[in-house]
């Protein structure tokens, strides 16, 4: 068990540059400050909890802030006050702890350790040692920091990183000590705790350093590590348990990745596309890069508003390209699995030269380095400042859409003064707010028009797709007793209609359904009518186990009929395919994702058009909303391109 050790700093000068520290090995501490100026140390106390030692450490500090005293040296009665302060506050959290586990009939009992020590050490240039660093060399120590670069991770996982590498695990403790010493990591528990004083009732406050998560979400508990009071978030439990006890580490890394000269940065920078853009899509793809590559402090979000089909990915391009020649690594986030599974291996053909990795859950990549990292949103929350640029794609979805958690993770990954470019066909309101231009006026046979503006040093828009050809615009249809019909296999015709047509032309047909349990229902429904056609027929959804070989065979064609949650609405691109919702009045299908349902269908050239068919039990607005939204950029798309042919 490691015990953390409180003290105060008093440097050479004044009593004013006194601060306070917590490490788990002051000898390391002692060495440090040696080797760097002559100073006092002062011990306050130690405990085995990092939390209750980091929240002493503020209320130190604070106190140290508000002293106006101005000696050389620390008094004797000043310390005795310090410490008699960290006593109190240690009293002052066990007692609201309790409180907290227990209600107000809390038992006596301590829970937390709090060990008072009274001892004091000067510091002095002469004879400075070189602290202990586990057994390793410098090079070695080097290694293990520039291994830890751009990385948010628990203690458990800095092991976990080093055997995944094959490097010999030392003791951390020493070498991480002094990183954070020297300003190259930050460490934090893993949960924090404070006391949050009010003048009607003081509480407890606990905040995952990780995600950001507050009391709520944090559980109370006794913990078998450090045998004391304790708290593990439960919102980020996924992806290890954040506690208490458990350091967190953040390890900022440097501007440019490690490559053997300009040559290596050129290779893996080089675009190997056969594809060609429109000119609409020329024009966004160098608005972006040009983002990328003006380095002049100011505006750090970019947005591309692309509908989808409109080639959201190719613009993409010379992006990246920019990004690693300038020898930065780049992060493309995205919320669902599939996508990162569709990205990896076409950025990998197009960027043959560079190293793309794909990271999610049960990835075997996670660990890796490498110049193009594409990676759902939870996992980005082990990266800290590691990514001159990151993409976000399809910012507008579940579960990035409206989770603070998510959002937090995002923006730590970015180096500071970093670029982060949004990519989305249904970007939210708040991001249209503030990064799409104003409105403009244009006049046009006596009528005055109004339309968004196409480009801004903010934001790109595309309201066309690359083929030239109009979004596909659904059919909405009220089906009265829509589930019962469903439940009791009675005819419903507009999906019968549709499904016979999709089998005789040839065509494959998603058909997406508000929950999990409705896959079943459809699937069997589609049975009974189409007893023929049932090697033809799949359902898949989030915690299917052959959810990967169910979609690969509905791409490969084994499929053609596939009934499907919302996991296959965006970033799936099937030719010849259409489209019927089940359920559009749920409350899972809002505009967003109508109009990405809506544009799995006409993706391509050889077939710009298809059938959008939504069935809903009753009438509902997300459905109409997904219409209009559609229609209106169909006729922004027909506006510009009338107003070229005009000029």
């Amino acid at each position: 068990m490691r015990e953390y050790l409180l003290y105060i700093k008093v440097g050479s000068e004044s009593i004013r540059s006194a601060q306070a520290y917590v490490t788990p090995c002051f000898s390391v501490d002692q060495s440090f400050w040696q080797e760097r100026e002559g100073c006092h140390l002062h011990v306050i106390g130690k405990s085995s909890s990092l939390a209750l030692a980091f929240s002493l450490r503020e209320v130190v500090n604070a106190r140290l802030a508000d002293s106006q005293e101005s000696s050389r040296t620390m008094s004797e009665e000043g310390l005795a006050e310090l410490r008699e302060l960290a006593v109190s506050s240690v009293r002052e959290t066990a007692a609201l702890y309790g409180r907290e586990m227990l209600g107000e009939k809390q038992s006596q009992r301590e829970w937390f350790d709090w060990a008072v020590e009274e001892r004091s050490v000067a510091v002095s240039r002469r004879g400075a040692e070189v602290a202990r660093t586990g057994g390793l060399g410098a090079k070695e120590v080097v290694g293990i920091s520039t291994l830890l670069e751009g990385r948010a991770l628990l203690w458990e996982e800095v092991e976990t990183l080093l055997m995944k590498r094959d490097m010999p695990i030392p003791d951390l403790t020493p070498i991480l000590q002094r990183m954070v010493l020297a300003e190259s990591a930050d460490w934090r528990p893993g949960v924090r705790v404070s006391v949050k004083k009010s003048w009607w009732k003081h509480r407890l406050e606990l905040i995952c350093e990780r995600c950001g998560s507050q009391r709520k979400e944090i559980e109370l508990t006794i913990c078998h590590t450090c045998g004391q009071g304790c708290a593990y978030c439960t919102v980020c439990l996924g992806m290890g348990r954040s506690k208490c006890c458990t350091p967190y580490l953040l390890v900022p890394s440097r501007s440019t990745i490690a490559r053997e000269g300009a040559e290596g940065r050129v290779e893996a920078s080089q675009l190997r596309w056969s594809g060609s853009y429109s000119n609409d899509q020329a024009v966004a793809a160098e608005q972006a890069r040009r983002y990328v590559a003006n380095h002049r402090p100011g505006t750090t979000q970019f947005l591309i508003w692309a509908v989808c089909g409109a080639g959201k990915t190719e613009l993409l391009f010379p992006s990246i390209s920019e990004a690693l020649e300038a020898g930065g690594r780049v992060l493309i986030a995205t919320p669902r699995k599939d996508v990162v599974l569709e990205l990896a291996p076409r950025l990998q053909r197009v960027f043959p030269q560079a190293r793309v990795i794909a990271v999610h859950g049960s990835s075997t990549e996670k660990w890796e380095e490498a110049d193009i990292t594409i990676a759902t949103t939870h996992q980005v929350m082990r990266y800290y400042q590691r990514f001159p640029l990151v993409v976000l794609d399809e910012v507008d979805a579940f579960p990035y859409h409206n989770n603070p958690m998510l959002y937090r993770a995002v923006s730590r990954a970015v180096q500071p003064e970093g670029k982060l470019l949004y990519l989305s066909a249904t970007p939210p309101r708040y991001l249209q707010k503030s990064l799409v231009a104003k409105r403009k006026s244009w006049f046009r046979f006596g009528a005055r028009f109004s339309l968004p503006t196409l480009s801004s040093s903010t934001h790109v828009l595309l309201p066309g797709r690359y083929h030239g050809s109009a979004l596909p615009v659904p059919r909405v249809v009220t089906v009265q007793g829509l589930h019962k019909r469903l439940k009791a296999s009675r005819p419903i015709t507009p999906l019968l209609e549709l499904v016979r047509t999709c089998l005789q032309s040839e065509r494959q047909l998603f058909l997406f359904v508000p929950r999990i349990d409705d896959v079943e229902k459809v699937t069997a429904y589609l049975t009974k009518f189409f007893p023929d056609e049932v090697s033809q027929i799949a359902g898949v959804h989030a915690a299917d186990p052959l959810r990967e070989e169910k979609v690969r065979a509905f791409r490969e064609k084994r499929y053609r009929l596939m009934v499907t949650t919302t996991i296959l609405e965006r970033g799936v691109t099937i030719p010849r395919s259409d489209v019927v919702v089940i359920g559009a009045e749920a409350p899972v299908f809002d505009e967003a994702s109508l109009v990405q349902i809506a544009g799995r269908v006409g993706r391509s050239v050889g077939d710009p058009t298809g059938t959008v068919l939504l069935l809903q039990a009753e009438r509902a607005s997300s459905p109409q909303a997904a219409v209009k939204q559609i229609r209106h950029m169909n006729q922004l798309a027909q506006t510009l391109r009338s107003r070229k042919v005009q000029t």
